[in-house]
């Protein structure tokens, strides 16, 4: 997509959350098991709970292999992340799995930096359809959205 500067009339209609500094460590881990979540560090906002949360990651390993892997490759290496950030149900053996069956990512402004916010909503239907909605978030504010359609099923 060729950019220009259009500063003059730039808008953002999403509200900013706080800063990853804001915010206190977060063990993912204590809700998912596996190495890619102890790979990330975590800090989560005030106000955090199943079905909502606003949530700030990064990871020292780079989504490839060389030194110089952009901010947006390292970014959008972690956007799926956001289905399990703010789980509407415990995930696990007796509860419901909610694999997100895509992911879409629509962006107003390239990302920056290492660190990536989420601020998530999670909606399950009755008809086992679910949404898993995510603004996202680096340290200059909000810079896009990511959708995540669900399948729920009884584990």
């Amino acid at each position: 997509m060729l950019t220009s500067d259009t500063a003059e009339v730039a808008a953002i209609e999403d509200p900013s959350i706080p800063g990853p500094d804001e915010c206190k460590p977060y063990d993912g881990a204590a809700v998912w098991p596996g190495g890619y979540i102890r790979s990330l560090e975590m800090r989560v906002a005030e106000g955090h709970r199943p079905g909502a949360g606003k949530v700030w990651l990064r990871t020292d390993h780079p989504l490839t292999d060389h030194a110089d892997s952009s901010d947006f490759a390292r970014l959008m290496g972690l956007v799926d992340t956001a289905n399990g950030i703010a789980a509407r149900v415990p995930p696990g053996k007796g509860s419901y799995a909610f694999p997100n069956l895509d992911l879409q990512v629509h962006m107003y402004r390239r990302p920056q930096g290492e660190w990536l916010g989420l601020d998530n909503a999670v909606s399950f239907g009755s008809d086992g359809i679910g949404l898993t909605s995510t603004v996202l978030h680096d340290r200059q504010g909000p810079f896009g959205r990511a959708e995540q359609i669900l399948t729920l099923r009884k584990s």
